[in-house]
């Protein structure tokens, strides 16, 4: 008779997560595994999903000791265990969390925050950097009377389960005396956790959000998720946004939400990262999941991931009625006026601003403006130039909407990701003919962009003010101090450089507000003299300002669209002209 095999025994790791003293700014967590091997390691990610830098998580690691065992630090994230009796083994460490941001882990006396990959190693499988096959549960200890919010599945009393670590390494952890606000969207409910302070007015943002939620899934005809978890950081040092399988976190200054232009930004925010609940956390290039966490995953299409939800995030305020079209024209027209300005659009193409996220735009520069794009808005202009382009192609009939549908239908998560360049065929596909051209001048290549077909289709045209020209000087200030010279301005022509300090013109000292009067007030065609800083040394400068329109970029409608313009305005912005 044949003995009866053991079925083996699925690797499975639980972690406890205390905040005994938060005014140190430490987490304290203990590993307790089983069913691992005699030899695992544990590694902790250099990254974390959606912010393309290499933050080097484990720098922040501390004490780490196995109880009654020993280990070894492979390198600067690996810790190989050594002698794990029967599979099982416990280890503790410590984690400093002292960086608030939506990306990093915070704690202290008012609350604790933390993504699954900023504190909790994963254990490594046959490839380093990708996890093994592995259960994980995690268990919060929460100080004196504070809450968890996330958005994992519940496994017991503050106790949540992740069925493997690219779910518990993309998942937020916000713990303290947050406020929670619910409603629901097509029967799901939806939590919305405000830590912080400022005046906001909860009650508002969570109205508009659910419109924003409800006008998201009336496009892919349902929402992807049992339960989905929105966390708010306001604070006055707070801001970005970050996406994640089924919740999102965005950062917001607690005094930008009266102004009515601040409230619409940060609305605008909370429909961008929800967006990728879709486009990148699902729908996604191959890269993007299941994830390496040791090292850079390079990609050409992040101008998809972003800059398309940065495009589609007017989209979907304006459709859910959040946001007025003139609004959402408007925002547009100041993309382009930004982005049209900016030099390094003639050096850098979209494919390469992704491809090189991780220095070029993660460790920008001061010249980055001459040599680079941002494809989250140069990325949103070309989603704009597309959309249009689709819909002039097919009579109206397609438009990127039937794009973003049918990626998400072909290779939304847990299916496999679309290859390089795999989007563009699917745009073709729905247009019914190449785009060859338009991929290489506006996404390959650099070729200036062209608007006519885009105002055609919405029946729009751009307009100025006839006002008198304003002084152009090339350069971007941050109070007194120079930030970045444009190449092609009269800053670099007289020799201006970045962080130099503005302390006079005209032989006049001036600073603050008065800065930007003096200069504002400067003739143009004609020298001036600016005193700076340089290094602590004096040196003089003689600037000779360009004229450049006193009025902004505005879109509008044509006083005469035709039939056709109106539909397509319609199923665009979702209102008629």
């Amino acid at each position: 008779m044949k003995a009866a095999r053991t079925k083996p025994q699925t690797p499975s790791i639980h972690y406890t997560v205390s905040m005994p003293d938060p005014t140190s700014h430490t987490f304290h967590v203990d590993v307790h595994a089983h069913g691992v091997g005699s030899s695992p390691v544990l590694a902790f990610p250099v990254w974390t999903p959606g912010s393309y830098k290499l933050r080097e998580f484990g720098k922040n690691v501390s004490g780490f000791a196995v109880k009654g065992g020993q280990h070894e630090l492979l390198d600067k994230q690996r810790y190989a265990v050594a002698g794990a009796k029967g599979g099982e083994f416990r280890a503790s460490f410590r984690v400093y969390a002292d960086e608030l941001s939506v990306r990093t882990p915070h704690l202290d006396e008012t609350h604790g925050f933390f993504l699954g990959t900023n504190l909790l190693p994963f254990l490594e499988g046959s490839t380093e950097g990708l996890p093994a096959a592995c259960v994980y549960d995690i268990t919060i200890q929460p100080w004196r009377n504070w809450q968890v919010a996330t958005s994992l599945p519940s496994a017991g009393k503050n106790t949540w389960r992740a069925a493997h670590y690219d779910i518990l390494g993309d998942t937020p952890f916000e713990i303290g005396t947050h406020k929670v606000r619910s409603f629901k969207v097509r029967g799901v409910r939806h939590d919305v956790a405000f830590y912080g302070y400022g005046n906001f007015d909860a009650a508002r943002i969570v109205a508009d959000t659910a419109k924003v939620v409800g006008a998201q899934a009336k496009l892919f005809g349902g929402l992807p998720y049992d339960r989905y978890l929105f966390i708010h950081h306001i604070t006055p040092d707070s801001g970005g946004g970050l996406e994640h399988l089924n919740s999102c976190v965005c950062g917001w200054n607690s005094w930008k939400f009266k102004e009515e232009e601040d409230y619409q930004a940060f609305i605008r925010l909370v429909s961008h990262e929800f967006f990728h609940a879709w486009n990148v956390k699902r729908t996604r290039p191959a890269v993007l999941g299941p994830f390496n966490y040791s090292r850079e995953q390079y990609t050409r299409a992040l101008w998809v991931m972003e800059g398309l939800t940065q495009y589609y995030e007017r989209i979907w305020c304006a459709r859910a009625g959040v946001t007025k079209p003139e609004r959402v024209l408007r925002s547009f027209a100041e993309n382009i006026e930004r982005e049209d300005r900016r030099p390094g659009r003639k050096v850098m193409s979209l494919e390469d601003a992704s491809w090189l996220a991780w220095t070029k735009l993660y460790l920008a520069d001061e010249d980055y403006v001459n040599t680079g794009v941002s494809y989250y808005s140069r990325g949103a202009q070309v989603g704009l130039l597309l959309d249009a382009k689709i819909r002039a192609l097919t009579g109206g009939a397609r438009n990127l909407d039937h794009v973003m549908k049918l990626a998400f239908q072909r290779f939304g998560w847990p299916k496999p990701g679309f290859a390089e360049r795999g989007f563009e065929a699917l745009c073709e596909e729905v247009a019914g003919q190449k785009l060859t051209r338009f991929w290489r001048d506006h996404v390959q290549g650099t070729r200036e962009l062209k608007y006519d077909e885009f105002l055609d289709v919405y029946g729009l045209e751009f307009h100025r003010e006839n006002d008198k020209p304003k002084p152009w000087l090339g350069l971007t200030l941050s109070g007194n101090r120079v930030s970045a010279v444009f190449a092609d301005g009269p800053g670099r022509k007289a020799g201006l450089q970045a962080r130099d300090e503005i302390i006079a013109v005209n032989s006049n000292r001036t600073e603050g507000k008065a800065l930007d009067d003096r200069l504002a007030e400067l003739p143009t065609g004609k020298p001036a003299s600016l005193a700076v800083f340089r290094r602590q040394r004096l040196v003089q400068a003689e600037i000779t300002p360009q004229p450049e329109p006193a009025s902004a970029l505005q879109l509008r409608q044509v006083k005469k669209p035709t039939a056709a313009q109106k539909r397509n305005f319609k199923s665009w912005l979702g209102v008629r002209i």
